[in-house]
């Protein structure tokens, strides 16, 4: 008898090939379609190291700020030394807020070798290198002694980040590998208000022009409400930082709301008993004014008068500024 031993194998052959792929593709349903391969043991190892940054390099937001309009800001990275990438801001205005708002985490200083920011002088790690899944971590910001932070979840090269304080204050912000920086970063206040929200708008390099940093001290943050108030307050600047030296200027931000049935005055004297400021408030005005006063050292006075439906808030700020050539 004779045998094919070529169609034997042939059919061998075809049915050890059928197996193998009906094999591989239980293994593949079981295993899933997003491991990290088809033998993958459920582990997830994405791993997002941190970027370097050069002189030049920009991100452009949109920002929302409590009870102001979105306007949009630029960060630079100005320039660099041993430790820290110093950044600043695309325009003089978007500084000086940042002096009194305290509101834009990235601009300043940035230590290199975490990207931690700073505040009051202090880095803290908003980002924990490398970034993996369900990885955890602490840092301090916008005066909350200590956030509880941990990454959500990462997919295409973009962390998600969320951060909560004991006093139910919490940070979102999502970090993009491909932009080597924030893309999206919002800051809600223990109460539950939105106080600040970053886009990514635009980014990339080579930004030529001034970059700016005021560096603040805050010295005055105070919230009023009418019906009937008067308010005879002692706002304390002192001779400037005590790192950096004197202030170039006072800055304040001021917020006033009034109805239909109020009204006020404010006014700002220096230590020379000199008005540096005065503002007068009419029935169903709101206002969210940044300004500059010239003056230093010294007790200077904060006079306030309050009558019918009316809030005001009013913050100020030493500023030292800086100009950068990019």
């Amino acid at each position: 008898m004779n045998y094919n031993y070529e169609g034997v194998n042939k059919q061998m052959m075809n049915k050890g090939f059928a197996m193998i792929f009906s094999c591989l593709f239980s293994l593949s349903s079981i295993s899933g379609c997003l491991g990290d391969g088809l033998f993958s043991t459920g582990e997830n190892t994405i791993s997002v190291a941190n970027p370097d940054w050069n002189k030049g390099d920009f991100w452009e937001y949109s920002v929302k700020t409590i009870n102001l309009e979105v306007s949009t800001t630029m960060v630079v990275s100005v320039d660099n030394d041993a430790t820290d990438y110093y950044v600043g801001a695309g325009s003089l205005e978007d500084a000086k807020r940042h002096a009194v708002l305290n509101h834009n985490p990235a601009l300043g200083r940035i230590q290199m070798s975490d990207f931690a920011v700073y505040e009051n002088n202090v880095p803290q790690k908003i980002l924990d290198f490398p970034l993996k899944e369900s990885k955890s971590w602490s840092f301090s910001l916008y005066g909350e002694n200590e956030f509880i932070t941990s990454v959500i979840g990462i997919q295409n090269g973009k962390v998600e980040i969320s951060a909560v304080s004991d006093s139910g204050a919490r940070i979102s912000y999502i970090f993009d590998e491909e932009a080597r920086w924030l893309s999206y970063f919002e800051y809600i206040n223990p109460n539950g208000e939105s106080q600040l929200t970053m886009n990514l708008a635009n980014y990339g390099s080579g930004f030529t022009g001034n970059s700016y940093f005021c560096r603040g001290g805050d010295l005055y943050d105070k919230e009023f409400n009418g019906p009937d108030l008067e308010v005879y307050d002692t706002v304390y600047v002192n001779e400037g930082h005590e790192r950096y030296g004197n202030w170039n200027y006072i800055l304040y931000f001021l917020e006033a709301e009034t109805g239909s049935s109020g009204s006020g005055e404010l006014v700002l004297k220096d230590q020379l008993g000199t008005e540096v400021l005065v503002e007068t408030f009419s029935p169903g005005v709101i206002r969210n004014d940044l300004g500059t006063v010239e003056g230093d050292s010294g007790n200077w006075t904060f006079e306030l008068s309050l009558s019918g439906e009316s809030y005001v808030r009013m913050r100020i700020a030493g500023a030292i500024q800086y100009t950068y050539a990019v």
